[in-house]
């Protein structure tokens, strides 16, 4: 009696493995893919609410933190990061850089978008936008900003 695998049982073998290989291996790339860009959303969404609970803060009239408004910080993105900036001499704080594959579209007219809050919390300019933030496999994330600062993630554009 022979003991050992057969060159057919190994082929089959490594054919069922390859099999398997090309049917997970594309549907754990999006998931990572999901999970990235959905870390990417909250991210900015909550870097977002902290320069606007701070610019709220920094403008109240008992508080020390009573400043002009070339204090305040803005919120600047680019295609490939974000970076918190001062509004008077352009000082960065802090420059965070998406995730690989994940891009943020801006408006065709713009390379930059800035995001300054006045002291109510509003988007100064007061204006309506939306930004795109898209993974490498296309799936999108939009922010929407409205003229009264509120800011939501939704899926729709």
């Amino acid at each position: 009696m022979q003991k050992g695998f057969a060159t057919l049982e190994i082929v089959l073998v490594i054919m069922i493995i390859a099999i398997l290989a090309t049917t997970t291996i594309p549907s754990a790339a999006r998931i990572i893919d999901r999970v990235s860009l959905d870390y990417e959303t909250k991210r900015i969404y909550t870097d977002l609410r902290f320069i606007q609970s701070f610019d709220r803060m920094a403008y109240m009239k008992d508080s020390h933190f009573d400043t002009n408004y070339d204090e305040r910080i803005k919120f600047v993105i680019y295609s490939d990061r974000y970076v918190f900036e001062k509004n008077s001499d352009g000082k960065i704080y802090t420059e965070n850089y998406f995730s690989k594959g994940v891009t943020a579209s801006l408006n065709k007219d713009k390379e930059v978008w800035r995001i300054i809050f006045d002291d109510m919390g509003r988007i100064n300019p007061a204006k309506s936008d939306t930004l795109t933030l898209s993974s490498k496999f296309g799936s999108p994330k939009y922010f929407r900003f409205d003229t009264v600062g509120r800011f939501r993630g939704s899926l729709t554009p």
